[in-house]
């Protein structure tokens, strides 16, 4: 009789724990499928894309195609140990073991993989912001507007400064835009000063300062439109102004992401719990023999 109670309450937590497994697993590769679908890993690999592009874009569908085989192996095992607990087939138990091993050190072999390579993942954040700055922001809807979501919610400005948008695309193309327009053809030009001679630089406080434009988005919050346009024009040798936010959006970015990856962390660790007692108890259910009068 206890022998029969044990096996009938191990039973019940091998259940219990596959249909919590299968639904993760199910949602995984629902989210898989659908970035799939939307064409994650594959922005970088039409025509004439730059070497950086197509080395980000296999590098996400590598991650895509690893996300894609631990959902596999976790929707499998899930399945295969709930299939095994109804039936009590040992064949279906020992392949639910093997596909939950699989799946968890994968998912811990990912966990590892991400804690070393923490230096080199911060460098490519800074690099991947550097480069939507520097050519995406103005040229490419998606860029232009997470750029400035990020500003405007984490409160910086440029990937380390301001000062990043100096050989940006788009501060270019606004510097041109705010050019006073070249003369036409046979129309005079301003008369040069009498004693004023070509081989010297002009180092009076008449002379324009060359400037650099930077998004609404590195305005502080509480400023009118006026203010905030005059702010947005930055002297050349300028980091930036008051009316600015100082701190850079990459440092800001890292920490939101810190503070995010707490909760996902905590979930992680308790699904790698979850899928070692199922593969615990799909190896003693495999082991185990119930009593001969005993009935599911």
């Amino acid at each position: 009789m206890g022998m029969s109670k044990c096996y009938s309450l191990m039973k019940c937590m091998l259940i219990f724990l596959n249909i919590i497994l299968l639904c993760v697993g199910v949602l995984a590769l629902g989210g898989v499928g659908w970035a799939a679908y939307t064409g994650v890993g594959w922005e970088g690999t039409e025509e004439g894309a730059g070497a950086g592009a197509r080395g980000e874009a296999a590098a996400a569908r590598a991650g895509l195609a690893a996300a894609g085989a631990w959902a596999a192996a976790l929707t499998g095992g899930a399945a295969a140990g709930l299939a095994g607990a109804a039936t009590g087939s040992g064949f279906l138990l020992a392949g639910s073991l093997a596909l939950q091993l699989a799946s968890g050190a994968g998912a811990a072999g990912a966990g590892w993989w991400g804690a070393r390579r923490g230096p080199a993942l911060s460098a490519a954040l800074h690099a991947r912001l550097a480069r939507a700055i520097t050519l995406q922001y103005g040229r490419e809807p998606h860029a232009t507007a997470l750029i400035d979501t990020l500003q405007t919610e984490l409160q910086c400005c440029g990937t380390e400064s301001a000062r990043d948008w100096q050989g940006s695309f788009w501060s270019q193309q606004q510097a041109a835009l705010a050019a006073p327009p070249a003369p036409g053809p046979g129309a005079p030009g301003p008369a040069p000063a009498p004693e004023a001679r070509s081989d010297t630089l002009d180092l009076s406080v008449s002379a324009p300062a060359p400037y650099y434009y930077v998004p609404a988005s590195c305005c502080v919050a509480g400023l009118d439109d006026t203010e905030c346009v005059s702010a947005r024009r930055v002297a050349l040798a300028s980091g930036g102004g008051a009316r600015l936010h100082a701190a850079g959006c990459a440092r800001r970015a890292e920490a939101a992401l810190r503070g995010l990856l707490g909760a996902p962390r905590a979930a992680a660790a308790a699904l790698l719990a979850a899928q070692l007692l199922a593969a615990l108890l799909a190896a003693a259910a495999c082991l185990a023999h119930p009593p001969p009068r005993y009935k599911a």
